[in-house]
């Protein structure tokens, strides 16, 4: 199957974590996995384990005033830790963190306004902004059987660009997310109240295979000199007739911070 450069606008072409500016044609849901190595968190740190969440988006409005709505919903996370909590009588004791909900992914709802079209402006762009909330917490086996990440919430705001590129000779597509999350009130994860930056970076190459597209992606989550988890992202999207996308790729660490390294894979289907 060919892959024209349009393509790469359409819902479930895209990378794993970083989006298109474009607003979506359609409907379309998302399920995301990753793995993870040794995280620090408030009362834990060698945290390894797996987290999944499911993306729903849902297209509405036409011309200027095309939006539509993103739903984020952490599905499962498990893994094991050493916990660092010196008020627990066992304190330093390896433990299991596991349950139906994310880690610094809360169930949200995030409003996408485009800005600018492709047609008009040579590139995509947009603007969002969200709320999220802590509705599940996790389970852990410590002593008392602490409940792990069972409140906060957060505000989630951003701006996205996408457009085509030549690079190296090739047809590329550029796409740029700027956001940040506000946290406040939460539990076990760094501290109360805090504000993070939210960074992404993609370059899907278009016309390297008829079949398969490869995927470079740049993440940054944290807070500079405070908490810094750079990640650089291989990828491959496959796609699967006109509505289904397979998406796989390696998480290799470029900072000391957050997760060290892993997997991902996503499945994406429109409707």
């Amino acid at each position: 199957m060919t892959l024209p450069a349009v393509a790469l606008a359409d819902t479930t072409v895209q990378p794993i974590d970083t989006r298109y500016a474009r607003i979506q044609a359609e409907k379309s849901i998302e399920l995301i996995a990753r793995s993870f190595t040794d995280l620090e968190l408030q009362e834990a740190d060698l945290f390894d384990g797996w987290t999944a969440v499911t993306e729903v988006v849902v297209p509405y409005g036409a011309g200027d005033e095309d939006k539509q709505i993103r739903f984020s919903i952490p599905v499962y996370t498990d893994g094991d830790a050493r916990l660092t909590e010196p008020t627990k009588p066992d304190v330093g004791a390896d433990i299991e963190i596991n349950g139906y909900g994310g880690v610094f992914d809360f169930v949200s709802v995030q409003l996408e306004y485009g800005l600018s079209s492709m047609q008009e402006s040579g590139y995509n762009s947009a603007y969002y902004y969200g709320f999220g909330i802590v509705l599940v917490p996790l389970d852990t086996t410590t002593s008392d059987s602490d409940l792990f990440n069972h409140e906060g919430y957060n505000f989630v705001a951003g701006y996205r660009y996408d457009r085509p590129l030549s690079l190296f000779g090739s047809e590329t597509q550029l796409l740029l997310n700027a956001g940040v999350r506000i946290y406040f009130s939460t539990d076990d994860l760094i501290q109360d109240t805090f504000t993070w930056a939210d960074l992404k970076g993609a370059i899907v190459f278009d016309n390297v295979s008829e079949s398969w597209m490869p995927v470079l992606e740049l993440t940054y989550f944290g807070d500079p000199g405070e908490y810094d988890e750079l990640l650089l992202k291989p990828e491959a999207i496959v796609p699967f007739g006109d509505r289904a996308t397979l998406k796989l790729g390696a998480i290799v660490s470029l900072s000391d911070d957050g997760n060290q390294d892993g997997y991902t894979a996503s499945f994406s289907y429109d409707f």
